[in-house]
């Protein structure tokens, strides 16, 4: 039996010339129809809902790879903070943080640079003016400039001291 002969009658003959000639009288009826007047085609609202959600990929994965590297800053940093703790209570010889070596009711500090490391004293009296002379230990060094004090919790005002 041959195949072709299960095909009904007249569905190989093609369409009539006229048959996509409809009259389209209410626009309702063809919400696809691309000519309506009332807004841009279905196709081009569907082009740039995807390249917004392209544009939203892009800028979460640029927000990913800035925290990543926040991240990996922050981490660097607390290393080397916890380097730096570890290498001061070496220098300071009982794992203590660093004090002041002079009374604690001295009227300013003072912070200053030694072979051996910085060190921060205790001074008395008004605060040095900028440029002035200090002996401290023998050494001579210039107020380079004055802050408030790097201990927290300290009010005091330093003289931040430089070698001659």
């Amino acid at each position: 039996m041959d195949p072709a002969a299960n095909v009904t009658g007249g569905a190989n003959l093609p369409a009539p010339d006229d048959a996509m000639d409809l009259e389209r009288k209410r626009a309702a009826d063809w919400p696809h129809w691309p000519d309506r007047g009332n807004g841009p085609t279905r196709r081009d609202r569907l082009q740039r809902r995807l390249f917004r959600d392209s544009e939203r990929e892009a800028e979460i994965a640029a927000a990913s790879e800035t925290i990543r590297r926040i991240e990996q800053a922050a981490a660097a940093k607390a290393a080397e903070i916890e380097r730096l703790e570890h290498a001061a209570a070496g220098l300071n010889g009982n794992g203590a943080t660093p004090t002041i070596e002079d009374e604690p009711t001295a009227g300013y500090v003072v912070f200053v640079w030694t072979p051996g490391g910085y060190r921060i004293l205790g001074g008395f009296g008004d605060v040095p003016d900028v440029g002035s002379r200090v002996s401290v230990d023998g050494n001579e060094y210039a107020v380079a400039k004055l802050a408030r004090s790097p201990l927290p919790g300290d009010e005091r005002r330093c003289a931040y001291l430089e070698p001659l």
